[in-house]
């Protein structure tokens, strides 16, 4: 396994998860993955209390992207992208919204609040698995991350 920052996935459903996880070794994933399934386990992770930071994080803690789901239980995926986005210490990190809504209203919501990508779940799973390898290119053999 590549030693680097972790894929950071918010999910709650185990199922989607799983299915995820798959996907992105499909896709060729090497880097650790790290989970939380509801928006308490986000803000302790990333020691988020109100807007501040109670610890900096040191650059190898934070993760090198963030895959959202918008459909959480209590908090929900708009609020945690606004709380990340919010802060200076995870606020530059890639954040992309995955989810079964395809809803104009919540895919243009998601980019006002500043989510750098927004990708629907696919019920087939070799579309997913597509749609995650584009993902990997992009995000790791494409672009150059800040961290």
């Amino acid at each position: 396994m590549e030693k680097s920052n972790p894929i950071f996935i918010i999910e709650d459903s185990d199922e989607d998860f799983e299915v995820l996880c798959w996907a992105l070794k499909q896709a060729g994933n090497t880097r650790r993955i790290e989970r939380a399934s509801r928006a308490e386990e986000v803000f302790a992770r990333f020691n988020l209390v109100e807007k501040t930071i109670t610890s900096p994080p040191t650059p190898a803690q934070r993760p090198c992207l963030i895959l959202l789901d918008l459909n959480l239980p209590g908090v929900n995926g708009r609020d945690i992208l606004s709380r990340l986005r919010q802060s200076d210490e995870f606020g530059f990190i890639p954040i992309v919204v995955m989810t079964t809504s395809s809803n104009p209203r919540d895919i243009e919501a998601c980019y006002r609040l500043g989510a750098s990508g927004y990708i629907g779940k696919q019920l087939h799973l070799e579309k997913f698995v597509e749609k995650i390898k584009g993902l990997i290119q992009y995000w790791f053999n494409t672009v150059t991350l800040p961290l």
